[in-house]
């Protein structure tokens, strides 16, 4: 049995070193400094290193830090991992234990919900293989680049899970994300698809009626500490109430919050991840699905697996299933059929750039800076590349001149009428930005072009028009982390009192939101789970170690018309011809 004092004993070195500065020979370099190392990581989000970068010795005490292959991790982290490992690997092994459906009754189902397309650049071959296969899964990840139609795939899901299991009711089915403008995303894309789809008044009147939640409000968050039984009061004591889980955006879910997810999942229930393995990662540690998505690649279907596949959706299930995934290597147990992805675009019928380009900076391309350069080319004017700052700073200015147009229509007496087109405007287009710094000198550019010619203003001032960003949370309000609107006064050039916001017809007082700020640029971490017809990029010229290539594959991807970078010329082959050699 272990003694009390153990735990307590492990930590007394450390508390020594706290207090007194005291440790014995070699010390410093067995466990100090790593630490230090692994700990200054952490407070930015990055919950590992490796053995190199921590610069871990062979003799290191065992107790402070946890290793996982060539990486070095805080305990806590790796408990995580081996919680949110374990649960995948028990469910995707007990297929039996939750609703079971015949094949026959799966594959006219899927037949009458989304029928077969076949066209020359797109088929939906491998949504309908995504259905069939996930109908009734335990866990199971989908995966796909822009416009790939995840979120169709999940509306025919729950469509057809309803069609076979009538019982089924919205309450026993969370949609859901990691934010709270994701989870509103996700929601708006299944009424689309719902009306989009043929299927039957009940089945439509199911998906419209799905309410989507963040995860922290779905597990519900509590500021308890975990010896008083937070942070969330769900958990495997106390699981959520429901049958059927999706998570859109899942590439951003960070590896705890995934815990705390596993942990609250009831032991029948479905867990479905929709996400881009490409984009980036959450900020705070991450790497869950990119993993998920490298085991489901990491060996060939089982023939028990494609036999029920095939019983679902035809004899040319395995062909389906492989020209999705590529093959990768993986140093944990494979999970093959637990990752679907899906490579025809909708997206790429009019906009095929954007796959050419993401095709070349994702991660693990050999492509370099010059091969991004050459397809740029070939689709001016859809894409450019500035090489020279002022160029692009006026390509901006224009822009947000023409915001600052149409912003001169609105006043508070006429917004019943101009509300519904808010949504449009605000998705022509997007400054993205890879540091916070330049996201303020270009919000402080785009508020002068809006002030005009009056009296200069408080920064803390938002003038009439401002678009502004929502960063967090109030249910009251209806408002979400990630919302965005504009802030409205009485005409052009005076300062804003209220704020209005696509989907709803009030305003809202500016004194009345949660924290906010203007929006005229973003981050790319920001803009994760957005979508704009023109996206602008502005990449820093210092050195970063943010600066890579899920970075900029993220911000393409965000685009549906046009992209616009700028970057100088080592900046882009820092991150494409470094990553790549």
């Amino acid at each position: 049995m272990t003694s009390s004092t153990e735990p307590l004993a492990r930590f007394l070195p450390l508390a020594r070193l706290a207090l007194t500065g005291e440790f014995g020979e070699g010390d410093r370099e067995r466990f100090v400094e790593p630490l230090a190392r692994l700990l200054e990581a952490a407070s930015r989000g990055v919950g590992q290193l490796s053995k190199k970068e921590c610069r871990l010795p062979a003799n290191h005490p065992e107790e402070y830090f946890s290793t996982d292959g060539d990486l070095v991790l805080l305990p806590r982290y790796k408990s995580c991992w081996d919680l949110v490992r374990d649960e995948f690997e028990r469910r995707f092994a007990d297929k039996g234990a939750g609703l079971v459906f015949n094949g026959e009754e799966v594959l006219k189902g899927i037949n009458d919900i989304l029928p077969a397309v076949t066209e020359p650049s797109f088929d939906n071959a491998q949504q309908r293989l995504a259905v069939a296969a996930f109908v009734d899964a335990r866990v199971a990840v989908l995966t796909g680049g822009p416009g790939t139609g995840k979120t169709t795939c999940a509306a025919a899901l729950l469509a057809l899970r309803k069609r076979l299991d009538p019982t089924l009711t919205v309450e026993e089915v969370l949609i859901s994300a990691p934010t709270g403008k994701a989870a509103c995303r996700l929601a708006e894309s299944l009424c689309k698809a719902a009306e989009r789809l043929p299927l039957s008044d009940e089945e439509k009147d199911f998906l419209i009626h799905l309410e989507p939640k963040t995860l922290h409000k779905a597990l519900g968050w509590t500021p308890k500490p975990p010896e008083q039984g937070g942070p969330f009061a769900r958990n495997a004591t106390s699981p959520l109430d429901v049958k059927l889980v999706i998570v859109d955006e899942a590439s951003m879910v960070d590896l705890e919050l995934m815990a705390h997810l596993m942990r609250a999942l009831p032991s029948v229930a479905t867990l479905v991840l929709l996400g881009d393995s490409d984009q980036l990662e959450s900020v705070e540690t991450g790497g869950v699905l990119a993993e998920l998505v490298e085991r489901g690649a990491a060996d060939a279907l089982p023939p028990e697996t494609l036999k029920i596949w095939s019983s679902r959706i035809g004899s040319d299930a395995e062909k389906v299933f492989d020209a999705g995934l590529t093959t990768k290597k993986s140093t944990a147990i494979p999970l093959p059929g637990l990752v679907i992805s899906l490579r025809h675009s909708y997206r790429a019928k009019e906009s095929p750039w954007i796959l050419e380009l993401a095709a070349i900076v994702r991660p693990g391309s050999s492509e370099s800076a010059d091969d991004f350069r050459r397809i740029a080319m070939d689709h001016v004017p859809n894409v450019r590349i500035y090489d020279r700052r002022a160029e692009f700073d006026a390509f901006c200015h224009e822009q947000w001149e023409s915001w600052s147009l149409s912003m001169t229509r609105w006043t508070l007496g006429n917004l019943a009428e101009l509300i519904p087109c808010l949504g449009g405007l605000l998705s022509e287009f997007q400054l993205l930005c890879g540091s916070n710094a330049q996201v303020d000198r270009a919000n402080r550019r785009g508020q002068c072009v809006l002030w005009g010619s009056s009296p200069a203003q408080s920064p803390h001032i938002l003038p009439h028009g401002c678009p502004l960003l929502v960063s967090s949370n109030r249910h009251s309000l209806g408002l979400s982390n990630g919302d965005i609107g504009v802030a409205m006064g009485t005409g052009p050039g005076t300062a804003a009192q209220v704020a209005v916001f696509p989907g709803k017809a009030l305003p809202i007082p500016l004194a009345q939101l949660p924290a906010h700020k203007p929006a005229f640029a973003l981050t790319i971490h920001k803009s994760q789970g957005s979508e704009w017809a023109n996206v602008a990029l502005d990449l820093p010229g210092e050195e970063s170690e943010l600066l890579d290539r899920n970075l900029i594959y993220t911000a393409i991807t965000r685009s549906c018309r046009g992209f616009h970078l700028f970057a100088e010329k080592k900046a882009l082959e820092r991150i494409l011809d470094h990553a790549s050699s």
